[in-house]
Formats: structure tokens, sequence, C-alpha cells
């Protein structure tokens, strides 16, 4: 089996993460598994952690090699980046978490070894993620872009604190117009991240839907719509600004208030690798402590 690590990108690591990535990279390897890691994360790996990995491990920097899995080791954050590099290759992601709440990255270190072993043996599944394909539609505009989330596509306030207003069409036809300081759409993967936090609803991963939520809506009766996967999103900003922002899976890009977006589910999905017997209701009962009394015994009220 071949498999290729990726891990977060920040230059200032902590030394707890280098000993964890090390850690585990080395358990993998005692799998007698070939290991590859691309340069752009090697590169910001400290002298000392580059210098005990080379020796097992092949770092590539231009063609991408052909590997069975892509480990995630790190948060959620570090989970997107490795979609955004893997997705088109369809190649299945596993998400080792080093972070904190950890919805996508879900396997704790604790778990890690009987993970492994359990994937070694092919007892593992395979769920297909949906993701949203966002590109501009006024070509005149200079600004033509094509890119994929995961998790989801926020369009921002970008210079002002005034608040956008932003034309939604649902194929075409006029949904509403929504005056906020934004617009996230996102899909079920990303129901339980940024939509979450502005009150959207959660979604079971592999549902055929699409969520728009608005942030911070000037009227109370906007409200987050849920509409079918096949469904194309068309968004046009006003604002008193000259620019508003557009971040997919929180990497962000400054757009001009004349260019439109087409929002619409990506012709491929993501496969991520999940442990058998392990389920997204068993995931929510423990990382949102559903059903949990968190009051002490000698609490009164």
């Amino acid at each position: 089996m071949k498999i290729v690590l990726f891990g977060n990108l920040y230059e200032d690591k902590s030394d707890i993460y280098e000993e964890q990535f090390y850690a585990i990279s080395k358990m993998i390897k005692a799998h007698n598994i070939d290991l590859y890691l691309p340069g752009f994360f090697f590169n910001t790996l400290s002298p000392a952690l580059k210098e005990k990995i080379e020796s097992f491990i092949t770092v590539f920097d231009t063609d991408f090699p052909k590997v069975d899995l892509a480990f995630s080791i790190g948060g959620d954050g570090t989970f997107l980046r490795t979609a955004n590099a893997v997705a088109k290759y369809k190649i299945p992601i596993l998400g080792i978490n080093t972070g904190r709440l950890g919805f996508l990255a879900d396997i704790k270190l604790e778990d890690l070894d009987e993970t492994l072993h359990e994937i070694f043996q092919n007892n593992y599944r395979i769920e297909m993620r949906m993701l949203l394909k966002t590109a501009t539609l006024n070509n005149d505009s200079g600004e033509d872009f094509v890119s994929y989330s995961l998790n989801e596509a926020a369009i921002l306030k970008q210079d002002t604190s005034s608040m956008l207003t932003i034309h939604a069409f649902i194929d075409d036809e006029y949904l509403t117009s929504y005056q906020a300081d934004g617009v996230v759409v996102a899909t079920p993967t990303g129901s339980t991240a940024y939509s979450l936090s502005i009150g959207g609803p959660i979604m079971v991963p592999t549902a055929p839907n699409i969520i728009l939520t608005a942030v911070a809506p000037h009227s109370l009766n906007s409200r987050p719509l849920v509409v079918d996967s096949n469904s194309k999103i068309t968004l046009k900003v006003e604002s008193r600004s000259s620019k508003y922002l557009v971040s997919l899976d929180g990497e962000s890009q400054t757009l001009n208030v004349d260019t439109m977006l087409e929002i619409s589910k990506a012709d491929y999905a993501q496969p991520v690798v999940k442990r058998s017997g392990h389920t997204f209701f068993e995931t929510l009962r423990n990382k949102l402590m559903w059903g949990a009394d968190i009051r002490s015994s000698k609490e009164t009220i």
C-alpha cells in the first residue's frame, strides 16, 4: 500500500505537533507502507524533523504519486487543504486529529494503532462527500476562476462595516435579496462548520442537498434554506465598497462587486475513509455532547 501524508502548513509548528507527526509516520511505516510527502509541506518542517524522516519518506514536488490513501494529520483545516490537493485524483482521505473538535479529522491519536490495523485489513468504509464548484460568470471582469470546496463557499463583506446586498437566484429563478454581512453556501459536510455557527441546520454528510444561510442578516425573517444538490445558485453582490470577499474552505479572494458567482455541485466527489461501525450520529453525540448533563450534582437552581 502507498500513502501520502499531509500536515498543517504553519511555519512555526509546535514541538508537540512535530513529535506527533514523527510518531504517526513511524507507526504507519512500521506496517511496511510506502510513504510520500509533498514538498510544500516538507519545506515547513524543522531541520531536525526533516533529517529524521528523509530516510523512510519520499518527498515529491511535481508529479503526484499514484497512492491508495491520503492521511491528513492535524485538524479540520488541514483536512480541507488535503482535500483541495487530492480531490481531483479521487484519493480517499483519513483524518487523524491532532487539533481540537475534529468533525473531519475524527481519528484520535489513542485510536490510531487500532485504526491502522483495520485499514490494512481492508476493514473500513468509504463515504463520498459532495464538493461545491464556484465559478465567476461575467468574463469581462478579468477575474475568471473556477474553484472547488468541500465545506462551503462564503460571500462576505471585505473592507467596510456596511452590509452587503446579495441577490440570489436558484436555477435562474429569483429567490431573494439578502441584506447581511454575507451568505454561506454549504455542503452537508460543511453543515457542521461555518454554516452551523451562523444558525444553519446539521445535515447527514451524504445528503443530496445544499444549504444557504445568511451571515448576520438585517431581517429577522431571513432563515436558512436547503435546496436540491442539483440546483444552480447564482449570486450578484451590491455594496458601498467596490469589493467583496469570497472564501472557499477558508481560502479567500477579493472580487469586484460586478463579478457574479455561480455555485453548483462539482462533477466529482471526495472519498473519505471512515472506520467500520463508527457513524456520524456517534460523532455528533461525542463532539457536541448531545444528551450529556454537564451540571454538577450539587448545582441548585
